[in-house]
């Protein structure tokens, strides 16, 4: 096990799913915050839809330590962050070891994945598949369903290396056929491991999430028509999206705002810096058991946020959608 590096990046990617495999890592942690600063309370929220699921997902930058000033107020900011966004189920990255902590605090279940992943949940986990990809949850209403969350590599990053943005040794590229190979052999292996974990789920029809930082952009927003208005370089149609696209997942955020000029939804980044390449690299993709009814951007006051919750504490912008069973008719609707 190693800390992830100190980066200014996409991601930090922390242990390797290798690594991973090989350690068994996702055992109990352990390691606190600053004694008194999380209380172990339950979040006073909404009350929650029996018919409907609120998904969150969250890159927490380095387990919320690095988002404000000192350490212990960007934990607790980034606690209350998860506790503002009143999710159902969180998919959380870069949880660093404070998964337990959080949920601790919010009184909720947790399965630790590894160092950089984590789920947790208002409902029972009732199982975790075979390499902690994901874990099946008893939810009321629209489950059981699986909840795949991944933090697939942050370099080399293609949007950087189509930029020439030198960043972790990537070589510098200039067509979207190169920027498809280098995304391939990023996360090309990783990716297909998740989806030879969840095929089962799929093939049987069962609801299935698939969320994260990608740490790669969407073949639905680097599009011809994106490129012709001069918002992308290029048209790429890239890989790993477009795997788990073609496997049967759908982009939530997509599916309700299918326009990715009119809502570019864009998760990286909200620092401000005059050479970054900004893109929705946070996602949440769903089979079709599950149907998204909302979908929205959190972050800072800001165009790029659909809902604002300052002080923003992440590097990333988060993702929040509500979903319902696929089929299944509502008393309140006609």
């Amino acid at each position: 096990m190693h800390e992830p590096p100190e980066l200014d990046s996409p991601c930090s990617p922390g242990l390797s799913r290798r690594d991973v495999l090989r350690t068994g890592v996702g055992v109990s942690i352990g390691v606190l915050a600053p004694a008194g600063l999380l209380a172990a309370r339950p979040a006073i929220m909404r009350e929650p839809d029996p018919a409907r699921m609120r998904f969150f997902c969250m890159n927490l930058w380095h387990g919320g330590r690095k988002g404000l000033n000192a350490e212990d107020a960007s934990i607790a900011r980034t606690l209350a962050v998860l506790r503002e966004a009143d999710g159902d189920v969180l998919a959380l990255q870069e949880q660093s070891d404070l998964a337990e902590t959080y949920a601790a605090a919010l009184g909720m279940h947790c399965l630790v994945q590894d160092r950089s992943t984590a789920i947790l949940s208002r409902h029972e986990i009732l199982e975790a598949s075979p390499h902690r990809w994901g874990a099946r949850i008893g939810v009321p209403g629209v489950g059981p369903l699986w909840v795949f969350n991944v933090h697939f590599p942050a370099a080399p990053y293609q949007p950087y290396q189509l930029a020439q943005i030198d960043y972790h040794d990537g070589r510098l590229i200039a067509t979207p056929a190169e920027a498809i190979t280098e995304a391939r052999l990023a996360r090309g292996e990783p990716a297909l491991r998740c989806l030879r974990e969840m095929r089962s789920a799929l093939a049987a029809g069962e609801p299935v999430i698939l969320a994260g930082d990608f740490n790669e952009p969407s073949h639905l927003d680097w599009t011809p028509a994106a490129a012709a208005a001069g918002v992308r370089a290029h048209a790429v149609d890239w890989p790993t999206t477009r795997l788990f696209a073609d496997a049967g997942l759908l982009d939530a955020y997509r599916a309700l705002y299918p326009d990715p000029i009119a809502r570019p939804g864009h998760t990286w980044t909200p620092r401000p810096d005059s050479v970054e390449v900004h893109d929705r690299i946070d996602l949440v993709m769903a089979s079709p058991a599950l149907r998204p009814v909302e979908a929205a951007v959190l972050g800072e006051t800001g165009p790029m946020s659909d809902v604002a919750l300052d002080p923003w504490p992440s590097d990333h912008r988060a993702v929040r959608v509500l979903f319902e069973r696929a089929g299944r008719e509502r008393a309140d609707q006609p």
